[in-house]
């Protein structure tokens, strides 16, 4: 009985360390939560207190009759262990010495701590330690109660951002595919038709996106990379007095890396069960029952399960909200999809993504899967028409932007169904859709080239925020108005290969007619964008080449080298996984490479 209450008092303290606002957890999800929390840690606490009965009589003179001690120092280390091995030191291999000595440490110190309160324990009634587990349960309970609403005078502001979706497979930019609510969003508001993404990789675009600059002058060019104080434009916004939340889907915009900087509610739990994956005891069997040990992703729906409460909720205040759609990322399984089983036989194998499960590797048409590409986007559009519905009557008062991060080769350039690799533009050009009924014109198509990198100081404009000096984007409510285009050039960036200090990085210079790619060998290929969109003709001579170069090399002189991505297993694993990092390369290393069992750096 000693055992149990005492592992009830473990999970109730566990219970009250993790919870928080940020998680965002519904009274009835957190009751949910804490039960569990509860129930695994009585049933530790039992097991290993009826383990200690059948012991008594091995224990060695010191011990005996300081048994509820011992019992609460197996119990300690049990926890405390778990703690530092998955929480402090998960990504380290259990040879470090650091990891092993560590745990040797905890469990010695912690019997040691046990004995010596053996007699202060056995002062303490069951009773007590009861209470104990209440007090702690109710202080669970009051420190995830979210935080309430700031102002109400200030729009609702919604940014959805659709990964790896080109622009051109979307019907508001000809595709011939129904997208209602897409379609709905560009007849209410305004279209950009040239909106180029940063990055042709999820983390650096995103970042490129919510502060202003790019990620040439970040340094941010892979995932896996820490945000560091760099300032998110929902930093910005809370300050002024808006809620802010993020629901995100992929690993990439976890918020181990930052992400959840100036958020309110910043919701990356990928489990069917809200919190159940940030419990100790559920930590450990993840590393024992799920590949690689943590979850990466979730659909659509598994955003709008925790987004639209909490839009509902606070639709009538001041909200910001993120919203990230990670499905139309590969592989494509749109929930639903009418495609049928895909076709396996006939024709030769498809060089597809390393990463694409097994059976999807044996597809063999290329045509079926630009089908269930768009099978994904009509998912996706779907749960974009269940956001504006939550808004309610607030939808014409609310602010709507939706793009992607970048897009994605479906075969262009023989690169089949990826991207990260190259600065094509199909994996660069990407929607960009504003809707805000009388701010921004219902029904107008801008033609303006523009950057993602421009998305944080338009949103700053049109909601009236000092825009910040010093950006790479700029503000583009000029073009929303009507008035001219500023012609600025947009730097693209991406890296790959293996893990090298500093990384490798390719940069592209578009400017509306033309493009320049520089490799990070310091080859270059120039492109006319009028007489050759698809970007098959290399112009050694054109009479802008030489001077694009001098451009780019000029602007680049005034960057960043790149930030190498956080070096642990546990990132790299999981980015490998989502398509994000090269697989390891056999062949022995150069000599500036590292080690061949180093991590190798993500790419998408």
């Amino acid at each position: 009985m000693t055992g149990l209450c005492l592992g009830l008092m473990t999970g109730a303290l566990e219970a009250a360390c993790r919870a928080g606002p940020l998680a965002g957890l519904l009274l009835s999800a957190h009751l949910r939560w804490l039960a569990v929390a509860l129930l695994l840690n009585g049933a530790c606490g039992l097991l290993i207190g009826a383990a200690s009965g059948l012991a008594r009589g091995l224990l060695p003179g010191p011990m005996r009759g300081r048994e509820i001690g011992l019992l609460f120092g197996i119990i300690l280390a049990i926890q405390a262990g778990i703690n530092y091995r998955f929480e402090l030191f998960l990504n380290e291999f259990i040879k470090d010495p650091v990891v092993w000595g560590g745990l040797l440490g905890i469990g010695a110190g912690s019997l040691i701590l046990g004995l010596i309160l053996d007699q202060v324990l056995r002062r303490i009634s069951l009773k007590y330690m009861l209470i104990s587990c209440v007090v702690l349960s109710l202080a669970s309970v009051v420190r995830s109660g979210p935080v309430q609403a700031r102002r109400d005078d200030l729009p609702p502001v919604i940014v959805i951002s659709l990964d790896t979706t080109r622009m051109d497979r979307l019907s508001p930019y000809g595709h011939a595919i129904a997208l209602p609510n897409l379609e709905r969003l560009a007849r209410e508001g305004t279209v950009f038709t040239q909106a180029i993404a940063a990055a042709p990789i999820t983390e650096p675009s995103h970042l490129a996106m919510f502060t202003g600059i790019a990620p040439f002058r970040s340094g941010v060019v892979t995932n896996g990379t820490m945000l560091g104080d760099r300032a998110l434009v929902w930093e910005r916004l809370q300050e002024a007095g808006w809620l802010t939340g993020g629901f995100v889907a992929g690993f990439p915009l976890h918020s181990r890396y930052g992400w959840a900087q100036g958020m309110d509610l910043y919701d990356d739990d990928f489990g069917d069960w809200p919190g159940l994956h940030r419990l100790s005891l559920v930590k450990v069997a993840d590393q024992v029952l799920i590949r690689e040990h943590t979850l990466r992703e979730r659909t659509a729906a598994g955003v709008l399960s925790r987004a639209l409460p909490w839009i509902g909720k606070n639709r009538d205040h001041s909200f910001f909200a993120f919203l990230h759609f990670y499905d139309v990322h590969g592989p494509y399984t749109a929930p639903g999809s009418t495609l049928g089983p895909p076709p396996r036989e006939g024709g030769e194998r498809l060089a597809l993504p390393f990463y694409w499960p097994p059976d999807q590797q044996e597809i063999r048409s290329i045509d079926y899967l630009k089908r269930a590409y768009d099978e994904e986007i009509r998912y996706v559009d779907a749960a974009i028409g269940e956001v504006l519905d939550a808004l309610g009557p607030r939808l014409d008062d609310a602010l709507i932007v939706v793009t992607a991060d970048h897009g994605e080769s479906l075969d262009e350039h023989g690169y089949l169904f990826d991207h990260g690799d190259n600065l094509y533009d199909p994996e660069l050009r990407v929607p960009l859709i504003v809707r805000w009924p009388g701010r921004v014109p219902a029904g107008r198509r801008v033609d303006c080239m523009v950057g993602g990198v421009d998305l944080a100081p338009t949103l700053l404009a049109l909601l009236d925020q000092p825009v910040p000096q010093g950006l790479d984007g700029v503000a583009r409510t000029q073009e929303l108005a009507g008035g001219a285009c500023q012609g600025r050039p947009i730097i693209a960036s991406t890296v790959a290969g293996r893990m090298v200090d500093p990384p490798p990085i390719a940069h592209a210079l578009r400017n509306p007619g033309s493009k320049l790619i520089l490799q990070a060998d310091g080859s270059s290929s120039f492109f006319d964008l009028v007489a050759d969109p698809g970007e098959l003709n290399i112009l050694q001579n054109h009479e802008d080449a030489q001077p694009s170069l001098l451009l780019l090399k000029t602007l680049l002189s005034t960057g960043s080298s790149g930030v190498l991505p956080e070096q642990d297993a546990q990132t790299t694993d999981m980015l490998r996984l989502l398509g994000y990092v090269d697989e390891p390369v056999p062949d022995a290393p150069a000599p500036d490479a590292p080690a061949p069992d180093a991590p190798i750096p993500d790419r998408k």
